[in-house]
This record gives C-alpha cells, structure tokens and sequence, in this order.
C-alpha cells in the first residue's frame, strides 16, 4: 500500500488519530522527547494487549444470512462460530481479532496506536528496529533494539497496562488516552519545547486539507506501515522465540528463511489476487 501511495503520488492517510486528537496529549508528549524533556531517550515500553493464539473454537450452525466463506475471505476454511461472526453485529467486541488465523491479537490492535507514538517520537517513520529479542517464555516482555540503542519493549507494568512510557536519563513520561503523567511531576505544565509538530484540527480536516494543499498528513502512510511492521515483528518474535535481526531499509529478517516467510501468509485461491 504504501509503495502504490508513492507511485501514483495520491494522499493516503492511516487512522493514527491519537497524533491529532485526545487534546494534543499525544503530539505534546512527542515533542518533549524530541525537545530533550527527559533528557536521552534510552528506552520506551509499549502497553498492550498479547499476541494471537490459534483459533480453537467449536463449530456451530451457520445462522441464516451469514455468507460465512466471503466472511472467512482468504484465511483457511473452518467452521462458523458466532465468537469469530456474531448473529448479532452490535454490542458486542470483535474477538476474531485475538486468533492468528484472522488477526494479529491485542499486541497488533492497540499496538497499532500506542507502537506509533513511540515511532513518532523517536522520528522514526521511515525505519524500524535491527533487532528483535524475545523472552524464552510469556507473551511479555519482548524487546525491539534499534540501531541508535533505544529498547522498545512490549509489556505492561503493574500499574500501567494501556498506553506508551517513555524513560530517558532526565526523566519519565506516561501517556495514553486517559492518564497521562511524568517524573519530574513538573513537566507536563512546564516544559518549554523546542520542537513543534502541525496541529491539524482533527483528523478528518487534516486528511482533507492535505488533498488540497499535498503535503503529508500527519499519519502518512509510511507511518502507518512502519507501525504494523512493529507489531508483526513482535509477533514472529514471539512464534520463533529466538533472537532475530531486521534490515529495516530492505525489510527482511537477515539469514533466516524461516522468519521471512512468516512476513506473509498463504491465502485461498479464491481470494488471491496476483
């Protein structure tokens, strides 16, 4: 997707809406750690959900107007469960998106959003991590290092379990949609930036003002795309449980064939398109 934005030169944006809206929380705290808040980022903890876990579900009666082959789509054929396709599409919380078969589990949901405030801060857009180091056990804990040293680690703490932390040598800062604190406890309020990021109205207005005037929204593509490769990382990282090293120039785990097949997925003849 992003290289097809590229080539036809159209403006693309992702649904990154926590770098527009929640009051500018967001992009205040990644312009502090661009400005040097916190002193040297050395390390950022992402909060978040665990990875997917195979889809062990029981088979139940299809209910009457559910296609559930176009629903299933190019994901291996199984039997309907109204847990993956519910009979009643309200009041309820899409769980298909905790199986591998279908998604990428909480890490990839919203990792999606909380993975990309630890990019944006680090002006990291267009690259990612060189190295993917798991835990030997747990669905925590898995660490990403990037070629500047910084650690990104997947996992919750005790008392934070949703959200992005940021540690550096001066400081930390705890950001998410609701709760959002640092140490020095002063910081916040007063810190004056030195780095100043555009603030769009929303989201919806930034995309369209961009049409107009072609620049970049502030979630861009490349953003968009660098994001769910940190989530996919995670995720063969959990699955192998070895040490892994990511080329994030040509996108490819390096010396390992095994890796580098799981960066795709086979799909059903019927919904493969060359």
């Amino acid at each position: 997707m992003a290289q097809a934005v590229q080539e036809n030169k159209i403006v693309f944006q992702t649904g990154s809406q926590q770098r527009t809206q929640y009051g500018g929380k967001f992009r205040r705290t990644v312009e502090m750690i661009r400005s040097g808040a916190i002193g040297e980022l050395k390390k950022i903890r992402v909060c978040v959900g665990n990875p997917p876990v195979p889809c062990n579900l029981p088979t139940e009666p299809i209910p009457d107007g559910i296609d559930w082959d176009a629903w299933q789509g190019p994901a291996p054929t199984r039997g309907y469960n109204k847990i993956l396709c519910p009979d009643d599409v309200h009041n309820h919380f899409p769980a298909w998106r905790r199986y591998r078969e279908y998604c990428n589990g909480g890490l990839a949901d919203m990792g999606a959003h909380h993975f990309d405030i630890g990019q944006w801060a680090m002006d990291a857009d267009n690259t990612g991590p060189v190295k993917i180091i798991p835990p030997r056990e747990g669905t925590q804990d898995l660490k990403m290092i990037y070629a500047n040293g910084v650690e990104v680690i997947h996992g919750n703490t005790p008392d934070w379990k949703s959200g992005t932390i940021f540690y550096g040598t001066e400081g930390t800062i705890w950001v998410d949609r609701g709760p959002w604190k640092s140490d020095p406890e002063h910081l916040i309020k007063d810190f004056k930036t030195t780095v100043s990021l555009r603030q769009p109205k929303n989201h919806h207005d930034d995309w369209l003002d961009c049409i107009h005037s072609g620049e970049l929204p502030v979630a861009h593509v490349e953003a968009g795309h660098r994001t769910a490769t940190l989530c996919q990382l995670c995720n063969i990282g959990y699955e192998l449980r070895r040490e892994l090293t990511w080329n994030p120039k040509k996108e490819v785990f390096v010396g390992d064939n095994e890796a580098n097949k799981l960066t795709d997925r086979k799909r059903r003849k019927k919904w493969y398109r060359v």
